[in-house]
């Protein structure tokens, strides 16, 4: 529930705007954010922030003009302030080519169903003990350096407008941990991550565990240094997240599909895009995502389709691109969705999917990625951490960095298996203004034909 006292200021804040004929908006947002960084396995800067925003936004017409106040909100009259220079802001705007849609919020919400107590306040201490476990357990092993970061905090968003009465609240938690491991003769790296929105989600011993298993393969085999052209890939879920983000980037987005920039401009709805194993929805309602319920506009957010069984379904319009091209808001007024790549038939696990890959490339993770076409959907991307070539269904020696350049399509129409079983892939930035973000992604997904661009002689 919204603190009452920063409620009645932005009510009343409504309610002055509405007795000057001001068409505005209000947006709150408040977070406690919390990091720690690692480097040369030690604690290397450890932060608390506790950060208040207001972003009014005043329309006339096709003029639009804002305001933003970065600071507790203590007084109506400081609110007001804020409100009138949005207000001349807007007088003093150019005019649009388009009648901008005016924001109104569809439905009252108020949501903290993903607030936990516990984890806005876990502090730096716990997080540093068990960094200093798991640097304890594994650096006497070998010649290792250990680094990575650990976000966590809570996120408040609060969002209302003159056209009606409704608000729309949301209150959440969540954390991000990150940890590396680099060997520091060979130069390779293993990497270790964990989403929560509660704490007690993981222990030391489960990180330990999992870089306790990658570690042999890496230390008793030489670096294998693959061929270019097209090979069949195993991705893990980072990579599978940047595969879809990518994907969705350079073809389902209205503004670039009215533009004739995404790749599927020459498409129309009902069209063959992908294999038809390949469903994806920005879902608000999956578990494995934080499921933000409204967007910046006013718009209720449910499970909106981009592809189904591989067939082209939806674009996504913000309220801007939506006015400018005369169609409907999706919902996407904001920059953390919930995008879920539908699991598929493929065995649960990955030691089945690398028994059914048999003889590939192990690429969990993708770094460095560009879109070099979005008309052909062609995107690039290196492997990094974890990655591994498989023989007869096992991992036999680390993967020197290997470069993909293919295109989206080409990949998603190009599936040998999508495991059963879906993962949360949490996508936040610690950059910026605190705005949580996961997908739901299969545990795997095996790919015949990627096109192998560029190989290293070196990790």
């Amino acid at each position: 529930m919204f603190e009452d006292r920063l409620r009645d200021l932005l009510i009343s804040g409504r309610n002055q705007a509405r007795k000057k004929g001001i068409n505005a908006e209000f947006s709150f947002h408040r977070e406690k954010s919390s990091l720690i960084r690692l480097g040369n396995s030690a604690v290397a800067l450890s932060t608390h922030e506790e950060l208040t925003r207001l972003d009014i936004s005043v329309q006339q017409g096709r003029k639009v003009g804002s305001s933003s106040l970065t600071a507790d909100i203590t007084s109506s009259e400081q609110l007001q302030a804020t409100l009138d220079q949005a207000a001349e802001n807007c007088k003093a705007a150019l005019g649009k080519d388009y009648e901008p849609i005016f924001g109104k919020v569809e439905e009252t919400v108020d949501d903290s169903a993903g607030f936990d107590p516990e984890l806005e306040n876990f502090s730096p201490e716990a997080k540093t003990d068990l960094y200093a476990e798991v640097v304890k357990a594994l650096k006497p092993k070998g010649k290792y350096d250990f680094s990575g970061s650990w976000s966590s905090g809570s996120t408040e968003m609060y969002y209302i407008t003159t056209a009606n009465d409704n608000e729309a609240y949301r209150r959440l938690t969540d954390s991000k941990f990150l940890m590396v491991l680099k060997e520091q003769n060979r130069k390779w790296e293993l990497s270790v991550e964990r989403t929560a929105n509660k704490t007690g989600t993981f222990m030391a011993d489960d990180v330990i565990a999992e870089f306790s298993s990658l570690l042999p393969i890496y230390e008793k085999n030489s670096g294998y240094k693959t061929k270019i052209g097209r090979q069949r890939v195993l991705f893990g879920p980072q990579a599978i997240a940047e595969l879809l983000m990518l994907g969705i980037w350079g073809g389902f987005f209205g503004r670039f599909w009215e533009e004739k920039r995404a790749y599927t401009a020459k498409n129309k709805f009902g069209d063959k895009l992908f294999d038809a194993s390949i469903t994806i929805t920005d879902d608000p309602t999956n578990p494995n995502v934080f499921g933000m319920p409204f967007d910046f506009s006013g718009k209720r957010r449910r499970p909106f389709v981009l592809v189904e069984k591989g067939l082209f379904k939806g674009l996504l319009y913000d309220s801007m691109a939506a006015a400018k091209y005369k169609k409907q808001p999706t919902g996407h007024d904001l920059s953390n969705t919930d995008f879920v790549l539908a699991p598929g038939n493929g065995p649960a696990g990955l030691e089945a999917g690398k028994k059914l890959a048999k003889n590939a490339l192990y690429i969990p993770h993708l770094h460095y990625t560009h879109l070099p076409d979005p008309t052909k959907g062609m995107f690039t991307g290196s492997s990094r951490f974890n990655a591994m070539r498989l023989e007869n269904g096992e991992f036999i020696a680390p993967l020197f960095s290997t470069r993909i350049t293919d295109t989206s399509p080409s990949v998603f129409n190009n599936i040998v298996a999508v495991s059963s079983i879906s993962v949360s892939q949490n996508e936040s930035s610690t950059y910026s203004r605190r705005m949580p973000e996961a997908m739901s992604v299969p545990e795997y997904m095996l790919c015949d034909n990627v096109r192998i661009t560029d190989v290293a002689d070196s990790f």
